[in-house]
């Protein structure tokens, strides 16, 4: 099967590629005293995806990776941890973009999960400012369109995702308060948002559940913000070797 064949050769070949590359790039950069704004230093510790989950075989639908989508080794590793995601438990994901995430999230969490994934309509107002240079992930022509394809083949799997429309910000997640095993935050990576969507997943996830966060190290925002509740907070927050992810577990 491709899904098996793909999600072999994210976690097990371009995971480590990669990883060694960006550890690269980074030494580099620090020994020539060069700023990246695309690839910072960071600073929280580095945990391997084999201690954020028990399950070892990874299986990715949708590989074509767009602009704006993860890297198929992050979704490997993502899709593993919903693999082991409590059966008639929700999952959530800030930031549906074209649905890609949703989909793998919905092919590998147990048959009676739900999926939550929530986005901003291009015409919203915003309770803060976007950050520059992602305003393409906003207006494109409809949010999840990876989804739409798999309606009428697999049912089953689109049947599980629930597509929600408005600003993480301001959105009302009462509903979905301490039911989640697992929530995704990858909206908007301005400061602001990414410190309000944390507070918000840190309210929905429930006890054992899991948290990651994307695209730590590569936006500004994202990195300052996680790094300064980490500081404050103590959380336990861990960079995802090889990865721009971050990982926490409830306890």
């Amino acid at each position: 099967m491709k899904e098996l064949f793909y999600g072999f050769y994210g976690t097990r070949i371009y995971l480590p590629l990669s990883g060694l590359s960006r550890k690269w790039r980074r030494f580099s950069k620090r020994l020539r005293n060069k700023e990246d704004c695309l690839l910072q230093q960071v600073k929280l510790p580095e945990i391997s995806w084999k201690q954020c989950t028990s399950n070892r075989t990874a299986r990715i639908w949708e590989h074509d990776k767009a602009n704006g989508n993860i890297r198929i080794s992050e979704l490997g590793i993502i899709s593993l941890i919903a693999e082991g995601c409590d059966d008639r438990t929700n999952l959530f994901e800030i930031g549906t973009f074209d649905g890609r995430t949703s989909l793998n999230l919905a092919f590998s969490s147990p048959a009676n999960c739900l999926i939550f994934t929530l986005d901003l309509s291009p015409e919203m107002y915003t309770q803060f400012s976007l950050a520059h240079g992602e305003r393409h992930m906003v207006e494109k022509a409809k949010s999840g369109a990876r989804i739409e394809k798999y309606h009428q083949s697999n049912s089953l799997i689109t049947n599980k995702i629930n597509q929600l429309y408005g600003d993480s910000a301001t959105f009302d997640y009462t509903p979905y308060i301490n039911s989640c095993s697992f929530v995704f935050v990858d909206g908007s990576h301005s400061y602001d948002y990414a410190m309000s969507d944390t507070i918000v997943a840190m309210k929905i996830i429930k006890k054992g559940g899991v948290i990651i966060w994307h695209d730590y190290g590569i936006w500004e925002g994202v990195t300052k913000a996680l790094e300064e509740l980490e500081e404050r907070e103590k959380f336990g927050l861990k960079n995802i070797c090889g990865t721009s992810l971050v990982y926490w577990k409830s306890t």
